[in-house]
């Protein structure tokens, strides 16, 4: 099992879907940035309803931080071999979430300081 933090921009809107037991699940593809060549296309998937909740809030281009299990994943598009993760994300981060959280965390010492 490999265990990942991803950080990217969404490709596209996530999607809203239903298993067949009538559990909601969100999917998303997230473009990392890589270091030294072209950015890595992750597709995540989230079950976890505090998960799912943040990949729905989010829309094309917003950035992400993902936390999952991953695994490898290559394909062939135009002749060219390319390569991704496929990750089931356990937490999603957004800047709204990371944002809410300081201010929680800074209203927290000023009570703490009275």
């Amino acid at each position: 099992m490999l265990s990942v933090l991803a950080t990217g921009t969404l490709t596209a809107d996530p999607r809203e879907r239903t298993t067949s037991a009538g559990k909601a699940f969100a999917t998303c593809l997230l473009r990392v940035p890589v270091e030294d060549g072209e950015p890595l296309l992750c597709s995540a998937i989230a079950f976890n309803a505090d998960a799912v909740a943040a990949l729905l809030g989010l829309a094309k281009g917003d950035s992400a931080a993902i936390v999952g299990r991953a695994r490898l994943a290559s394909w062939e598009k135009g002749g060219e071999q390319r390569h991704g993760l496929s990750v089931v994300a356990d937490r999603v981060l957004t800047v709204y979430q990371a944002g809410k959280q300081r201010k929680a965390a800074a209203h927290e010492a000023e009570e703490a300081l009275t």
